[in-house]
């Protein structure tokens, strides 16, 4: 939807993707709550969700658009990493990687 938008009102993306690390906490809190799991019954799910929107984002971004990809998960840097390269995204740093360490600590 934030592609679609953006592209329908011209404005530039910025988008940082992360990928859910608490699933079993958000399991807990919904139970806890009455409410619906907000999270994949899965952790393929999830990557798949995850692997999903970031090609899609990577795939319909324009010359301005920037991405950071937050993930630990091998194959998703692989995924981006190839799709940069064909995308020639390479050399102007707009698709750019980070990671959380100890965060919950």
């Amino acid at each position: 939807m934030e592609v679609a938008t953006a592209k329908q009102f011209g404005y530039n993306m910025g988008i940082k993707l992360i990928r859910g690390a608490y699933m079993l906490e958000e399991r807990d809190l919904a139970q806890k709550g009455g409410y619906e799991s907000p999270v994949f019954e899965s952790i393929e799910d999830t990557h798949k969700c995850y692997n999903d929107n970031m090609s899609h984002i990577i795939n319909n971004m324009t010359e301005k658009d920037m991405m950071l990809v937050a993930s630990h998960n091998t194959e998703s840097v692989d995924i981006a990493t190839n799709l940069i390269d064909e995308r020639d995204f390479k050399s102007n740093n707009r698709v750019v990687f980070g990671q959380l360490r100890g965060f919950s600590d």
